[in-house]
């Protein structure tokens, strides 16, 4: 048995492997790993024998909040009835490729959690019977991935799948499926060079996902983006709910958001349109002490999730988040400076170089000590460059290191006890620092 699981270990990971070298993702090497339109995408679907067709799902999309609205919901979905499984399909992944593509149950007592990420095995069928596809039509990373997730929930026989859109909507690989109910959470500047350098075109393009007939429900946008998204839902006949409606017995989202182990203060927003989603679905009732209510507050324990505010140590205090744009930072660095409560921050900090990273460094509090670093890959801003943008914005406490290890263990040799330590400023910065310190802690951090 050892020698067989040894085997599929390694076929495995040279899949994984061929699949990158193949198709690059955007995660790698940013917008030349993005092809938008739907054909391939549909091509691919139907060699599969159009596994989306006999999927029930919900499509979420947004700038920000959409992976921790997409957990949530998978997590609260299970709760509906005992034996209920919800496929989960989100990216990008932070540690292991399989974190995109989960199942997620829980038993009839709300006792026992359960998520479980597709199975290596099924990895490498999946790959194997779409290499004839894959090697004539080349589809990107992207198209590869939500196929494989198409596919696998299909064949598990999830009762509904919550699908999370890679990149804007309208084009994004996912939007050949008609769901029951489509969730945009929020829209904000990001991905400017792909969507649009306005609010109203980049809204246009999270409003792609709205489908004749099909519900919608909107969280806290910004008034011209509602415009957008009201016009498309009128066009389409499709009912709009913004994040709130219908919730006037539902728990208090403020309230809720306290208890949660998706700790971060934009969770109040993001949880709103949880609760406002699940009474579309007719999944209630939503209310304090409820399995559903405790499914969403303990969604990052039940579904795997994490990045999102995650504390890995205690003496220091080391926390990460995946926020990076202006939107999420404005929220993340108060919480920031607030939750340290007059302790001294340390901050390892790298960006993607295709972000509005001058925008982003001005959010970024002076206090703090700095230690900038890069992620691999091309996407990376050199760190010495994000230092010199940082400086030009008042920041001058600060030095660089060339790993994201390097980095933390840089910050952790400076740090006392008392001190706080945060890591972020990309998806990319989080994951290898997650990779690290799980490889040297005895008692990994799986939040099961």
């Amino acid at each position: 048995m050892p020698e067989k699981s040894s085997d599929l270990d390694r076929e495995y990971r040279e899949c994984v492997r061929r699949l990158y070298s193949i198709a690059p993702s955007f995660q790698v090497v940013g917008a030349s790993g993005y092809h938008p339109g739907l054909d391939n995408m549909r091509a691919f679907a139907a060699f599969l024998g159009n596994p989306h067709l006999f999927l029930r799902a919900v499509h979420v999309a947004g700038t920000n909040g959409k992976g921790s609205v997409a957990h949530m919901l998978a997590s609260a979905l299970a709760c509906v009835r005992p034996g209920t499984s919800i496929g989960l399909y989100t990216s990008p992944h932070l540690v292991d490729f399989r974190e995109r593509i989960k199942t997620v149950s829980i038993d009839g007592s709300g006792d026992v959690r359960c998520f479980s990420e597709i199975g290596k095995e099924d990895v490498v069928d999946f790959l194997r019977r779409a290499a004839d596809f894959i090697n004539e039509r080349r589809p990107s990373f992207f198209e590869i991935t939500t196929a494989m997730a198409f596919d696998y929930f299909h064949r598990r026989g999830v009762d509904m799948a919550v699908i999370e859109t890679g990149l804007g909507g309208r084009l994004d690989s996912t939007n050949i499926i008609v769901p029951e109910l489509s969730v945009i959470t929020s829209i904000g500047l990001d991905h400017k060079n792909i969507l649009g350098d306005t609010i109203e075109k980049i809204a246009a393009e999270k409003a792609g996902i709205i489908k004749p007939g099909v519900p919608v429900v909107a969280g806290d946008l910004p008034e011209e983006a509602m415009k957008i998204v009201a016009g498309r839902a009128e066009a389409a006949g499709s009912d709009l709910y913004r994040a709130g409606d219908l919730c006037g017995n539902c728990a208090d989202a403020a309230e809720a958001a306290g208890q949660a182990d998706l700790r971060s203060y934009c969770q109040v927003k993001n949880i709103r349109t949880v609760f406002t989603s699940l009474k579309v679905l007719g999944a209630g009732p939503v209310v304090k002490g409820s399995p559903i209510y405790g499914a969403v507050i303990h969604a990052a324990r039940i579904t795997g999730l994490r990045g999102r505010w995650e504390r890995l140590s205690t003496s220091p205090e080391m926390i990460c988040d995946i926020g990076h744009n202006p939107e999420a930072l404005a929220v993340s660095m108060r919480q920031l400076v607030e939750e340290a409560a007059g302790r001294h921050i340390i901050m390892v900090y790298g960006m993607a170089s295709d972000k509005d990273v001058e925008a982003a460094v001005r959010f970024l509090p002076h206090g703090p000590s700095y230690v900038f670093t890069q992620a691999e890959g091309s996407r990376a801003m050199p760190s010495p460059e994000l230092q010199r943008m940082a400086a030009s914005a008042g920041i001058v406490d600060s030095m660089t290191s060339a790993s994201v290890a390097d980095a933390v263990k840089t910050a952790l040799s400076a740090a006392s006890s008392k001190d706080l330590i945060f890591i972020g400023g990309s998806s990319y910065v989080v994951a290898e620092a997650i990779q690290y310190w799980d490889g040297i802690c005895d008692n990994k951090k799986v939040n099961l």
